[in-house]
């Protein structure tokens, strides 16, 4: 018996976004090292508020993209399949332990901190950050999209990456289910 229109979408879907979100990682982490390299090779002194900015920029692009994992997830893992489904329930858990989702709640998608009443101060933004980066931006980025599965198959990216390829070959996808 042939599988329902619907559930062909939701596999394409859950096929498209994953592709996405695996761009998604990529492209903050390898925006902040490149933009860096260019930094620290420049003739003028960069500014502060110019390196905070594009740091800012590239790991709360991550962090949403590590967010939008965890609806991905919720929404998508009834068509991931088996053999990569214990490492994606995992790479849930893991977000959530490391106070990735809540961060964006509190502070990436929103000025105002509802159960405090108020903007959180920078003190409390930087010990939240803190919390899950770890030993700094740079490390936290590399936790999060290192290409190399050899590394860490616990990798954000890796995971992502293994979702997608296990949807892809599960359902007999091609590169132009992307673009329907």
């Amino acid at each position: 018996m042939q599988p329902s229109p619907i559930v062909i979408g939701k596999q394409r879907d859950a096929f498209r976004l994953a592709n996405d979100l695996t761009m998604d990682l990529t492209s903050g982490s390898t925006i902040y090292s490149t933009i860096q390299v260019i930094f620290d090779r420049g003739n003028t002194q960069v500014p502060d508020h110019v390196r905070t900015s594009v740091t800012r920029m590239c790991l709360f692009h991550v962090i949403l993209t590590l967010a939008k994992w965890t609806e991905f997830y919720d929404r998508y893992k009834d068509v991931i399949p088996s053999g990569v489904r214990d490492i994606a329930k995992r790479l849930r858990k893991d977000i959530l332990a490391r106070g990735i989702l809540d961060f964006r709640n509190k502070v990436v998608g929103h000025v105002w901190d509802e159960e405090h009443r108020r903007a959180l101060t920078n003190a409390e933004v930087e010990g939240r950050l803190n919390a899950f980066i770890g030993s700094g931006v740079k490390e936290f980025l590399k936790w999060a999209a290192d290409p190399d599965p050899v590394t860490d198959t616990n990798r954000p990216l890796v995971v992502i990456e293994a979702v997608r390829d296990a949807i892809r070959s599960t359902y007999h996808l091609t590169d132009a289910d992307l673009h329907r």
